[in-house]
């Protein structure tokens, strides 16, 4: 190793262990997995719809806790409902496609069968003639021409991968199944019917105090931070401490019974941008083709001096 130099010939360029690729080098060239930082304003507020991102005074709310706007989420359960219907009949369409064929299918095994045994027992029958005598009786057999036609009968009823008719075999045709026709909430994927939405009602603030709403019982305003709960009879909108002050213990708000298995619905909590706020701050994605991701615009390719002499204009 020549004087002065901080690194051993083993790490130079094109020396043995060196000819694959760095960790560093990789995320240059934008293999991997990309990360990006999502800022504060892709993460929505705890009375904003989940589906637009933005305030409603018309607010609904599902069993998990999801907020939507209700023209929003109607809308996209009315949209859900005809994309089912739509692969509904597309099914019945392959079905119905499906059962002819095995129909034809049926009929050309039985009309094969029916050739193939008449071709067997009849091939070398002693045919007589009207009005002939003993000694003109001869045999017939099958002919070449015959023979051919049977043959190409036989061929046109061999499998084949490429025909869409009766020949096609049942292992290589693609199984279309049958489409879900429930309609699903679009952030946890559960099921979801209008039924199931719950009012909100919102308590406002007093005036001259910041914010927007605030517990009806602790009169404290309501936050990005605050544990927040619906109760599902009146719909309205509390903080966990006013909860568990006034309702929880009583078993009844406003004259109404609350119970506290099935009443109770808590909402998810906004985002602050924070990573401890609990909600996603990171956007992640797999790119197998390079810089199909766009990692070189993103300043991904922050990393150690390349072996292989690689140069990167960011």
């Amino acid at each position: 190793m020549p004087r002065g130099s901080s690194r051993k010939h083993s790490k130079q360029a094109g020396t043995h262990g060196s000819e694959a690729f760095t960790h560093a080098e990789r995320k240059a060239l934008g293999y991997g997995v990309v990360k990006e930082r999502l800022g504060k304003e892709t993460v929505k507020d705890f009375h904003a719809c989940a589906l637009t991102l933005r305030e409603t005074d018309d607010a609904v709310c599902t069993r998990a806790g999801v907020v939507y706007d209700r023209g929003a989420i109607v809308e996209s359960l009315a949209t859900q409902r005809l994309e089912q219907e739509r692969k509904l009949r597309k099914w019945e369409r392959e079905e119905a496609g499906k059962a002819a064929a095995e129909e034809e299918r049926a009929k050309k095994r039985r009309r094969d069968a029916a050739e193939a045994f008449h071709a067997e027992n009849h091939a070398g029958v002693r045919l007589e003639k009207s009005g002939d005598d003993d000694d003109s009786k001869t045999y017939s057999g099958a002919t070449s021409t015959q023979a051919m036609e049977l043959n190409k009968r036989r061929t046109e009823g061999l499998d084949g991968f490429w025909k869409m008719d009766g020949g096609v075999r049942d292992d290589l045709t693609h199984e279309c199944k049958k489409p879900d026709l429930e309609t699903k909430c679009p952030t946890t994927l559960e099921k979801l019917r209008m039924k199931d939405l719950v009012p909100i009602k919102w308590t406002k603030v007093r005036v001259g105090e910041s914010g927007r709403y605030m517990c009806p019982v602790t009169f404290k305003t309501l936050t990005n931070t605050t544990s927040i709960v619906v109760l599902k009879p009146t719909g309205d909108a509390l903080s966990e401490e006013g909860y568990k002050l006034a309702v929880e213990k009583e078993g009844s708000y406003n004259g109404v019974k609350i119970r506290k298995d099935k009443d109770v619905i808590r909402l998810q909590k906004g985002g602050s941008g924070f990573s401890a706020s609990g909600t996603q701050v990171e956007s992640k994605a797999e790119f197998a083709l390079g810089l199909a991701g766009g990692a070189e615009l993103r300043g991904q390719n922050r990393g150690g001096g390349s072996k292989f002499g690689l140069r990167f204009s960011n």
